[in-house]
């Protein structure tokens, strides 16, 4: 996370790195590490460099990271609250991860329909 400073290729570079390696390990505990290491930087002091921010934002908004379905997400009422109030400090607005899910269902039903 040290590497993710102001805009710049480097920064670029590492954001791209962590982003791939999120969803493509088999291993939840990469996945995991990957989160507590930017977690632990946004819990810091501020400000946080922008390249931490974008990183953190692109893995809990984008859903091909699937962030909120993680059991290390819900493993605890207070870690959940943790990471949904980094998300709204990040964001600024919060997450409506039960519209995400029934998105999900609704299309997973349309598809089923459809054949």
């Amino acid at each position: 996370a040290n590497h993710l400073r102001y805009p710049n290729t480097h920064t670029h570079y590492f954001s791209l790195v962590l982003l791939h390696m999120f969803p493509n390990t088999k291993d939840e505990a990469v996945r995991e590490q990957i989160t507590r290491v930017l977690l632990e930087r946004l819990i810091a002091h501020r400000p946080h460099p922008w390249g931490l921010l974008i990183t953190f934002i692109e893995l809990i908004k984008n859903r091909q990271y699937e962030f909120w379905s993680h059991s290390f997400v819900k493993c605890a009422p207070e870690v959940e609250k943790l990471f949904q109030s980094v998300a709204y400090t990040c964001l600024g607005t919060t997450i409506d991860r039960q519209s995400e899910s029934s998105d999900a269902t609704g299309r997973a039903e349309g598809a089923a329909v459809a054949d």
